[in-house]
């Protein structure tokens, strides 16, 4: 009986850590994507190759803007800074990647619950799923917003 009330315990203490987990990971996938399509060849050809494919407007501008910002915002949501806005602009981008290129690769004729599985087979989904958790909760207790809360309460509104 100890032991599983220390094992309760132990649970309930630890329990930022996944928060902090994901939002580092992510964050960094994305910064390290973001970097790769600004600065590698081969995978600034391939980004721009999806953006004239999936019909995005200006591709050449779009392809480095999105590039910049999968950069920018994901670096900012590994150190907890910005972590909402730059979890929602995450979001976006995966968003409209789903939208203009991952569903088409689900085939035509399927039910909505074969529909529904291909689709959250798509990584753009598990991409933005973790984003759209780390929005809605914040940068939790190991991030930069958190101290700049506590010395600017009035940026808790934004942060």
């Amino acid at each position: 009986m100890i032991l599983i009330y220390r094992l309760v315990q132990m649970r309930q203490s630890i329990r930022w850590l996944p928060l902090l987990f994901a939002r580092i990971n992510v964050g960094l996938f994305f910064s390290i994507s973001g970097y790769n399509k600004l600065f590698v060849p081969a995978n600034q050809a391939a980004m721009l190759d999806t953006m004239r494919h999936a019909g995005i407007p200006f591709p050449e501008f779009n392809a480095i803007f999105v590039a910049m910002l999968e950069f920018v915002f994901g670096g900012l949501l590994s150190l907890g800074l910005l972590t909402r806005p730059s979890a929602l602009i995450l979001v976006t981008i995966v968003s409209v990647a789903i939208f203009s290129n991952g569903i088409h690769k689900i085939p035509a004729g399927l039910g909505p619950p074969d529909w529904y599985d291909w689709f959250l087979y798509l990584p753009e989904v598990r991409y933005g799923l973790l984003p759209f958790w780390i929005w809605c909760v914040g940068a939790g207790r190991f991030g930069v917003d958190r101290i700049m809360t506590k010395r600017w309460p009035a940026l808790q509104r934004f942060l």
